[in-house]
């Protein structure tokens, strides 16, 4: 037997849908946002707590990073430092020496002490003749006007002559190269020995001091007949 209310409630709905489809579309929008909401709240939830399970590692590593880190000491900002740099030093005739160092340092802020590491100079010594000089260390003093260059130093001289010394002075005020150590000196007349020397760049002349030993040549010896 045919339920006449039940079809008639058929149609009810049909019409509804009908009438209302943006209704049915936000009723199954809304499950669908339900069974995802279930799905990714517990993934949610883990990925909670193993946060806080590593957070304290986490931690431990940031105090371990901080304690590695070496904070300037006091002075240190306030120090001259220049790297592969190029220092000229004018003399009492306003002649202009050259010098290339790996990096300058002031020993102290405000001494005007400056270190030269690796320095290598070229200093005139006439319109025609120089030295190039070149140490492992030096230390250019700005008030007084004076290079003192250390660690073995080596001199080549334009006329021929080289020249190994523990260190020199060299005093731009007065054009004197002086050193109080002994020296070795080899020269296309022969080789040199001495207790300390002397140079004066405007003239060119050096002085050997203390005991000095010469050993010339044969072929200078002949050359001299």
């Amino acid at each position: 037997m045919v339920n006449i209310e039940e079809i008639d409630n058929l149609f009810d709905a049909e019409s509804q849908k009908k009438e209302h489809p943006h209704k049915e579309d936000s009723v199954q929008k809304h499950t669908k946002h339900v069974h995802t909401a279930k799905l990714i709240l517990p993934s949610f939830a883990a990925v909670l707590v193993a946060l806080l399970l590593i957070f304290p590692s986490l931690k431990n590593v940031e105090k371990s990073f901080l304690l590695d880190v070496t904070l300037p000491k006091k002075g240190e900002l306030e120090k001259l430092h220049i790297e592969d740099t190029v220092l000229n030093i004018t003399d009492k005739k306003n002649r202009v020496n050259n010098f290339t160092a790996d990096n300058i340092d002031e020993t102290t802020p405000g001494s005007k002490l400056i270190k030269l590491k690796n320095p290598d100079g070229m200093m005139p010594t006439s319109d025609i003749d120089w030295l190039n000089v070149k140490s492992p260390t030096g230390f250019f003093n700005q008030k007084a006007n004076t290079l003192t260059l250390t660690d073995n130093v080596e001199i080549y001289y334009s006329q021929g002559m080289t020249v190994n010394v523990p260190n020199i002075v060299y005093d731009f005020n007065t054009n004197i190269v002086k050193s109080d150590q002994p020296v070795k000196a080899q020269g296309e007349a022969g080789d040199l020995t001495s207790e300390a020397f002397e140079m004066n760049t405007d003239t060119g002349v050096i002085v050997f001091k203390g005991k000095t030993f010469i050993k010339l040549r044969e072929e200078t010896l002949k050359g001299m007949k």
